[in-house]
């Protein structure tokens, strides 16, 4: 596969966190370093999608800087702020300065489930309505890139369709995951997920069954991912290969370099690069990437998944088709 500059990546701000999440452990690491403003001002000007996460980014102070720094350095690229919602009055300060820096900037929320089910995925008494106030105000300042973010796990897998449904309440973007274990990311956190399929069934046909009825390419392909992510799910195995450490990169506050959240492998520091390309395109880089290869890890997450998307367009189109003419079921 011939290398190409990265179009794609997330950056651990902080893994400073505020919240107790059951599938996550990241609030427990203590003293972690923070990535500087000299750190992100080297990213590569080929990226078009960098999320902004952590930890929780808005424990920043300097969150408005680091929003300026990252769009000079990647002024191409749709920026989006994932945040767990609950410091409504320091996202108000924040986002107030932020808006006038990126006024297309995303944030997507993180909802696992309805009321108290959220509340004891995220171990914050209280922390459902919290987000809801943040959201709102949000809305009320005008930003229009929304979204809200579920984690699917087997203890909330009946709330997954609940907060789509929210969200196209809310007239906001959903988006999810699957909880996973990392040996580097989640604090270390070893999660044994496996939720029930003839619930997953029921909650992707009405999901997928409701993106492909909009007039929405956007939605069509998140209908697709999430025909992929049902099938990784119950199968283990990713639609489309994968391009983790090529198309892709997460950068954690340390600094280190990995392919993505999942696979231990650290490609270089970000102190050391003086030219991204050339650390990009280095052989040492390249090395790095074949241990990565060996390692057959199979991952299916959105930041790595929109590339593998985006190479099989044909393959893509002719599912959005015929699930949009036909109607799709879970299988």
């Amino acid at each position: 596969m011939s290398i190409k500059m990265p179009i794609d990546c997330v950056l651990a701000l902080t893994y400073n966190c505020n919240a107790r999440c059951t599938m996550c452990d990241i609030w427990k690491i203590k003293d972690s370093p923070e990535l500087t403003l000299a750190d992100l001002a080297k990213l590569p000007d080929s990226l078009l999608d960098v999320n902004l996460s952590g930890g929780e980014p808005f424990l920043r102070k300097d969150l408005p800087e680091i929003v300026a720094v990252v769009k000079k350095a990647c002024p191409k690229a749709r920026l989006v702020i994932s945040t767990n919602g609950f410091l409504t009055p320091v996202i108000d300060k924040a986002m107030t300065q932020i808006l006038k820096i990126a006024p297309d900037i995303g944030v997507a929320f993180s909802i696992d489930g309805i009321g108290e089910m959220h509340n004891e995925m995220r171990g914050i008494p209280g922390g459902f309505d919290r987000v809801m106030d943040s959201l709102k105000l949000l809305k009320g300042m005008g930003v229009t890139n929304l979204r809200l973010a579920f984690t699917i796990t087997e203890y909330n897998v009946n709330h997954f369709a609940k907060v789509y449904n929210l969200a196209q309440e809310l007239g906001v973007q959903f988006t999810h995951s699957f909880a996973q274990s990392s040996e580097f990311y989640f604090g270390g956190k070893k999660n044994i997920n496996n939720p029930r399929k003839d619930l997953l069934e029921v909650a992707y046909q009405q999901i997928i069954n409701s993106e492909l009825k909009s007039w929405n390419v956007k939605r069509w392909l998140r209908a697709f991912f999430a025909d992929g992510m049902f099938k990784f799910i119950t199968s283990k195995n990713p639609v489309f290969d994968n391009a983790p450490g090529r198309d892709f990169f997460f950068l954690d506050p340390s600094g280190d370099i990995y392919p993505s959240v999942m696979h231990n492998v650290i490609l270089g520091n970000i102190h050391n690069v003086n030219s991204f390309k050339e650390f990009w395109y280095s052989d040492e880089t390249e090395q790095k990437r074949k241990q990565v290869d060996g390692l057959k890890m199979p991952v299916w997450m959105i930041c790595t998944a929109r590339t593998a998307i985006k190479r099989h367009p044909l393959k893509v189109g002719f599912w959005i088709l015929k699930n949009k003419l036909f109607g799709y079921k879970a299988a």
